[in-house]
């Protein structure tokens, strides 16, 4: 199946969780489906994978991001991305 765009899943997670987090996710990329907080995401053509912590006060927000390439005809710069306005280099 040919997927367009990006998909992203954010979820609170503890300090405590981030390595079997990261560890899940590299099983799960190498299995082709990343699957995390109820969301599947499947990877297949995917162009890059993104895995942020965000430290707010005492807890982390954890934001998985795929993203694939734009639609055939899609307006916007080949370079930018003209919805991710949060912020983040990623």
């Amino acid at each position: 199946m040919t997927q367009f765009g990006k998909r992203t899943v954010q979820f609170p997670v503890t300090p405590e969780e981030v390595p079997a987090l990261v560890s899940r996710i590299g099983e799960q990329m190498a299995a082709g489906v990343i699957t995390l907080d109820g969301r599947s995401i499947e990877i297949e053509g995917y162009e890059s994978i993104g895995i942020s912590l965000k430290r707010t006060g005492d807890k982390l927000r954890a934001r998985v991001k795929v993203k694939f390439p734009k639609r055939p005809g899609e307006v916007g710069d080949a370079g930018s991305d003209a919805d991710d306005s949060d912020g983040d280099d990623d």
